[in-house]
C-alpha cells in the first residue's frame, strides 16, 4: 500500500511534465507526417508491414529511449536532492516502497506513452490497408513497449544510484550511447581479437549474439524479421567496422540475419530469444540500482 500511494502521486506528477508531453508530441507528429507522405508516395500500395520500419528508426531507436530516459532519471535522485527523500521516510515508507513506487510510476509513464504512440502508427494502417497481418504488429507494438520499459528501468536505476543530477544525467545519456555509438565497435573488437580479422558478410553466430545483447540491436533485429526488411542502426556500423563489399550495404535485405548465416537461425538467434534478453535489462539494472540505493548514505 505505501508503494501504492508514492507510485500514484508520483505519476500524477511526471504526466504533468511539460518536456515529456513535449517529446510525446513531436514523435506522433513525425510518424503523421512521414507516413502521410509515404502513403502519398505509394506506400498504401506496399506491404502492411512497411510501417515496422518507419516506427522502429523514429521511435524505437531514437524517441522512446530519449522519453524513457527524460522520464526516469530524475526519479529518485530528484527526492534525494531536493531532501524529500527524508520526507517520505519520516511517513514510515521504506527504501523498498520509496524504489517500487517510483519504478511503478514512471513504467507507467512509458507504458502509456508508448502504447499512444503505436495505437497512432496501428491506426494509420488500418486507415491505409483493407487488410493487415494483426499479429505481426501487435507483436511489434508489444515489443517496442518492452523496449521503453527497458530504458526506464535504466533510468530509475541509475537515478538510485546517482547522488546528483548530474551524475543521474551522465548515466542516463551515457546508456544511450553506449548502445547506439559503442556496442557495436567494442563487439567488432572482440571478434578481430578471437578470429584475427574484422567480421565479414558471413560471421560466426556467436558474434551475433553478443550484437543483440544490446537491447537496441534485438529491437532492430528482430523488428527486422517481423517486416522482412532490414532495418538500419542508428549509425549504421555495417559499413564501418564490417568488413562487408560496397555493393552489399547498397542492398540493405541481404544484411538480414537471416540472410548472413545461411539456412535457419540457431535457437539464441531466434526472434523469441530477445523477449528474455530485454527482460534481463530490465531486471539487472534495477537490482544492482536498488542494492546501491539501499547501502547509500543518504544524510
Amino acid at each position: 500500500m505505501s508503494s501504492t500511494l508514492i507510485a500514484r502521486k508520483d505519476f500524477e506528477d511526471a504526466v504533468r511534465s511539460r518536456m515529456i508531453w513535449a517529446v510525446m508530441g513531436v514523435f506522433v507528429f513525425l510518424m503523421v507526417v512521414i507516413s502521410a507522405g509515404a502513403a502519398s508516395n505509394g506506400l498504401a500500395e506496399a506491404e502492411p508491414t512497411e510501417i515496422i520500419p518507419l516506427v522502429a528508426n523514429i521511435g524505437g531507436q531514437l524517441m522512446i529511449p530519449v522519453l524513457a530516459l527524460l522520464v526516469g532519471y530524475m526519479a529518485i535522485v530528484g527526492e534525494r536532492q531536493s531532501g524529500s527523500l527524508r520526507v517520505l521516510f519520516g511517513l514510515s515508507h521504506s527504501r523498498w516502497n520509496v524504489f517500487l513506487g517510483k519504478l511503478a510510476s514512471r513504467l507507467g509513464v512509458i507504458v502509456v506513452a508508448t502504447a499512444v504512440a503505436c495505437l497512432v502508427a496501428l491506426g494509420m494502417v488500418v486507415a491505409m490497408f483493407d487488410s493487415f497481418p494483426a499479429r505481426t504488429l501487435l507483436a511489434f507494438s508489444l515489443l517496442t513497449v518492452l523496449l521503453g520499459m527497458v530504458f526506464t528501468a535504466i533510468a530509475v536505476a541509475v537515478s538510485a544510484m546517482s547522488a546528483s543530477r548530474m551524475q543521474a544525467m551522465a548515466g542516463a545519456i551515457g546508456s544511450y550511447v553506449l548502445f547506439t555509438l559503442g556496442w557495436h565497435p567494442l563487439v567488432a573488437g572482440v571478434h578481430y581479437l578471437v578470429e584475427g580479422s574484422l567480421p565479414g558478410y558471413e560471421a560466426a553466430g556467436w558474434y551475433f549474439f553478443l550484437l543483440r545483447l544490446n537491447p537496441l540491436e534485438a529491437y532492430t533485429q528482430v523488428s527486422s524479421e517481423l517486416a522482412d526488411q532490414f532495418i538500419w542502426g542508428i549509425f549504421g556500423w555495417q559499413g564501418v567496422v564490417e568488413d562487408i563489399p560496397a555493393e552489399t550495404l547498397q542492398e540493405p535485405n541481404a544484411l538480414m540475419l537471416s540472410n548472413r548465416l545461411g539456412g535457419d537461425l540457431p535457437l539464441y538467434l531466434q526472434e523469441w530469444t530477445a523477449v528474455p534478453i530485454l527482460l534481463l535489462w530490465i531486471a539487472i539494472p534495477l537490482a544492482i540500482g536498488y542494492w546501491r540505493f539501499e547501502g547509500a548514505d543518504l544524510n
